[in-house]
């Protein structure tokens, strides 16, 4: 199938955020942060949300070019549970607008970007919160297919001209049942438009402290020893490749900001 229609406010795409909030996920996580699991989890989602929204704004203008849902289990209980809380709480899924209009409250956190003489110079920046981190029960990710596959059975009946939905899952890789959590997630990947099937994206929050591992193609590109990332592997769709294409596009951006800072911090050490 193409994968080829854009997002407009005529035909919108959809995203579905699944978020891990188990009790394993307020272990460290294994990266450079110092925080838990369960808080690089909610800043993934929150970010994942706000680049959302910068993308579907035009000038002022928040267009209506993507219908969001972001479900929560583990604290839950053995069910999966609309995230969203305040305005948000009675909907499941919400427009951009609504989204925009409907954040927590806004933080203040200091970002780097480019300075123009290739380092980078930190600013202020304001940024959103709609999902608090949450640590607690089990990790019923079945569940969280299956409350999915609900919402998108019925958004797709309703947008078969759109791009097919995006289902991302953050998680630390460890449902309660691997087979339950996998026929879940192989029915929902079956959905879609008629511009192409759901697609399934998952990002592993881990403990280890290996390499970051971005866009693998096969097992043998995972950490060693890491048995949740090959099952989240196992259940990820092949990306189509315009997105493939669009992906390594920004990871070679980031390569590129990466090695200027990388450059300039030598720099600083050499003086």
């Amino acid at each position: 199938m193409p994968y080829t229609q854009s997002l407009s406010s005529e035909n919108p795409g959809y995203i579905l955020l699944l978020l891990d909030q188990s009790g394993s996920m307020s272990s460290a996580f294994g990266g450079s942060s110092g925080g838990t699991k369960a808080q690089e989890c909610a800043k993934a989602v929150n970010n994942v949300l706000r680049e959302i929204g910068l993308t579907c704004t035009a000038g002022s203008v928040i267009k209506n070019r993507c219908d969001i849902s972001v479900l929560s289990y583990g604290a839950s209980g053995n069910a999966a549970t609309n995230a969203f809380s305040g305005n948000l709480a009675s909907k499941q899924i919400v427009t951009m607008q609504e989204l925009a209009q409907n954040c927590l409250r806004v933080d203040t956190v200091k970002r780097k970007i480019s300075d123009g003489a290739g380092g980078l110079v930190e600013v202020d920046d304001q940024f959103p919160i709609w999902i608090e981190p949450i640590a607690s029960g089990g990790t019923p990710m079945a569940a969280a297919f299956e409350m999915a596959y609900n919402l998108v059975d019925n958004w797709t009946k309703n947008h078969q001209e759109s791009f097919p939905p995006i289902v991302i899952n953050i998680t630390d890789g460890a449902p309660d049942s691997q087979p339950d959590a996998q026929n879940a997630a192989s029915k929902l990947s079956k959905l879609g438009t008629s511009d192409g099937t759901t697609l399934i994206i998952n990002i592993h929050i881990s403990e280890g402290r290996a390499a970051r591992v971005e866009l693998p193609s096969s097992h043998s590109e995972l950490p060693q020893g890491e048995g949740n990332a090959k099952f989240l592997f196992d259940i990820s769709s092949e990306l189509p490749p315009v997105m493939l294409e669009r992906a390594a596009t920004c990871t070679r951006r980031m390569e590129k900001v990466l090695a200027c800072r990388n450059t300039k911090e030598k720099r600083s050490l050499e003086r």
